[in-house]
C-alpha cells in the first residue's frame, strides 16, 4: 500500500513519495500547461484500434455543474484494463508502446491536475456492457487521507497530515461504487 510505504519511508528519513509528488505536481503537470484537453483527446484516441480508423470521442463541458464546471471526455475504444489502471497511477510507466498510439510516455494524463485535484474515471468490462461496470474510481481528495491514515497507521493522528503533504493524490485511487447521474448517459449513447 502506498500509504504504508510513504509513512515507513518518512520514519526512516526517506522522502521517495514526496519526490514523486513534486515531480508530478510541480514539474510534469505545469510542463503540459495548456495541453490538458489535447492530452485527454490523445488518450481517448489511443483507446481505439489503430488500424480501424474509426472510433468516437465525446468532449462535453457542463458549465453549470460544480463550482467551476465539469469537463467530460468519453470514448468508445477499448475498456480500461488493469495495465492501463496501473499506468494511470504511476509516472512514466505507460501501458502503450511507442508504435501503438500518440501518447506513450506515461505522463500526459498528469496534466489533468491543472483542472482537478481528484479526476474521476469510469470504464466498462467489455464492449457489450450496458453500464460502467469496469474500473470506476477517482483519485484521492484531501478528506480521503484521514481514512487512509486510519487504515495505514491507526492511532497516529499526525499520519493524515504526513500523507497529505507527501503522497500524490494520483497514487491513491479511490473506488467509486455509484456512478454519478451525469456520467450514466455517456454509456447509454450508441458507441
Amino acid at each position: 500500500m502506498e500509504a504504508e510505504g510513504c509513512l515507513a519511508d518518512l520514519k526512516r528519513g526517506r522522502r521517495a513519495a514526496l519526490e514523486i509528488k513534486e515531480i508530478t505536481e510541480r514539474m510534469l503537470s505545469p510542463e503540459y500547461k495548456g495541453r490538458v484537453l489535447v492530452e485527454l483527446l490523445q488518450n481517448a484516441h489511443d483507446a481505439h484500434p489503430a488500424r480501424d480508423g474509426g472510433g468516437r470521442v465525446e468532449i462535453v463541458l457542463d458549465e453549470d455543474e460544480g463550482e467551476h464546471g465539469v469537463l467530460y471526455v468519453a470514448n468508445g475504444g477499448r475498456p480500461l484494463g488493469y495495465k492501463n489502471f496501473e499506468a494511470l497511477c504511476s509516472i512514466g510507466l505507460s501501458s502503450k508502446r511507442p508504435d501503438e498510439g500518440i501518447g506513450h510516455k506515461g505522463v500526459g494524463f498528469k496534466s489533468v491536475l491543472q483542472l482537478s485535484s481528484a479526476p474521476e474515471l469510469y470504464s466498462v468490462v467489455g464492449s457489450t456492457s450496458k453500464a460502467f461496470d469496469g474500473f470506476c474510481f477517482r483519485f484521492a481528495r484531501d478528506d480521503d487521507f484521514e481514512w487512509l491514515a486510519d487504515q495505514a497507521a491507526p492511532g497516529r493522528p499526525e499520519a493524515a497530515g504526513q500523507l497529505r503533504a507527501n503522497l500524490s493524490s494520483l497514487k491513491v485511487p479511490v473506488p467509486v461504487d455509484d456512478v454519478p447521474a451525469a456520467v450514466v448517459p455517456f454509456r447509454r449513447r450508441v458507441w
